[in-house]
């Protein structure tokens, strides 16, 4: 069995790399709506050609590949959070039988 305070650690840890995992899809997100978008609007301006729309409709394409990677992280935090709040519940309750068990 689990001591309780090992339990609130590992807990504290999973919950602050789903935090983390959480700030990483945030920036990829803006990074992809922002800053990806900025430069494909900057590169149409420059390229007035088929080329050119070739090339926005990649940069585009990958601006959206990045903005669903960023919201597959975010469902990842999500899921890692809602597991790591039913485990901790479930080891507390562990630790609770274990001490009022009569043998």
């Amino acid at each position: 069995m689990i001591p309780s305070q090992k339990i609130e650690v590992y807990f504290a840890e999973i919950m602050q790399l789903s935090e983390q995992l959480c700030l990483v899809a945030n920036a990829l997100k803006a990074i992809s709506e922002n800053e990806l978008m900025q430069i494909v609007c900057e590169n149409k301006t420059c390229w007035n050609s088929q080329c050119g729309d070739i090339l926005t409709q990649k940069e585009v394409k990958i601006s959206r590949g990045l903005k669903l990677e960023a919201d597959r992280l975010e469902k990842i935090s999500r899921e890692m959070e809602r597991q790591a709040k039913r485990m901790y519940r479930s080891e507390l309750v562990n630790v609770q039988r274990g001490a009022t068990r009569i043998y």
